[in-house]
């Protein structure tokens, strides 16, 4: 068989990754160390799309060096976890207490029929109701963690945003896919979602380490594990909130990672998101105590 030099280079390191870039493509090759260098060789039928891949390699290379880096960790203000705890904390009490002799589970749960015949506000409300305390430091101690993490990537008010509205998408697509009579509270649905956050913006962060081969699946790999251990265990878990709340999440972090950069960085941003959170809530609840 004729071989053709296809590229000469410096190390052994540089010529094993050209070498992996054909394979990729499946173009066999061998090198070879000679007085110039580490020669890559191959097939002479193969050798115009050899040189075709490695300078595509190549140009992609170069613009990834020149791309500044996506993954900027942001400094998270202790604002976001003390209101989610205040606010979780708050509508318990509540609960506990039939506040203002109000049927908080009542007004407020995820039910299937009732979000489909347009009762929206329901998948807000179910975010903040819980069956017990046990249910409600679990999902608390989760979020915290969640919600830092997320806010590192994405600047507070936008990083508790993000989570809420994916709970929020989450809680409206188990209602489309569970019975009529499916019935769920608890953040468990707006906490994957952070997770689902976490996986996509970094799935497809620039800077990452895993962006070829198998490795590049490792965030999502990471996330999907954590909605396997912790998401489908227990008697009364709703797997699916939890499914629709991290493919959610996933989907949002994917449009961050790819796009967001700009929008966290505005002037503004943060504090406007900050006041969208408590709108939502508010028009949430207000329609669901009224109606």
């Amino acid at each position: 068989m004729d071989l053709i030099s296809v590229r000469l280079c410096t190390s052994q390191h540089d010529a094993n990754q050209h070498a992996l870039v054909l394979t990729a493509v499946g173009i066999p090759s061998h090198t070879a160390v000679e007085d110039d260098g580490i020669v890559l060789y191959v097939a002479t039928a193969d050798a115009a799309e050899a040189i075709r891949q490695l300078a595509a390699y190549d140009e992609e290379e170069a613009r990834r060096a020149r791309a500044p880096s996506r993954t900027r960790f942001l400094v998270p203000k202790p604002e976001g976890p003390l209101a989610f705890i205040a606010v979780m904390l708050f509508f318990f009490a509540a609960v506990e207490a039939s506040a203002w002799n109000l049927e908080w589970l009542a007004r407020g749960a995820s039910q299937a029929a009732l979000i489909m015949k347009g009762e929206w506000w329901r998948t807000v409300t179910a975010l903040f109701l819980h069956v017990d305390a046990s249910h409600l430091l679990g999902n608390l101690a989760m979020g915290v963690v969640v919600g830092l993490l997320v806010a590192q990537l994405l600047g507070s008010g936008v990083a508790w945003l993000a989570i809420l509205v994916s709970g929020i998408v989450g809680n409206a697509l188990n209602a489309a896919i569970q019975l009529p009579t499916h019935t769920s509270i608890g953040a468990s649905t707006a906490v994957f979602g952070g997770i689902g956050l976490l996986a996509g913006f970094t799935q497809v962060s620039s800077s990452a380490p895993w962006h070829r081969g198998a490795r590049r699946w490792a965030p999502a790999g990471a996330g999907l594990a954590l909605l396997v251990l912790m998401g489908t265990a227990g008697e009364r878990t709703d797997i699916w909130a939890h499914v629709t709340g991290f493919v959610t999440g996933g989907l949002m972090g994917l449009v961050f990672g790819r796009f967001g950069e700009g929008l966290v960085a505005r002037p503004g941003v943060q504090a406007a998101s900050g006041l969208a959170i408590a709108a939502i809530i508010g028009a949430a609840w207000f329609a669901a105590l009224v109606t």
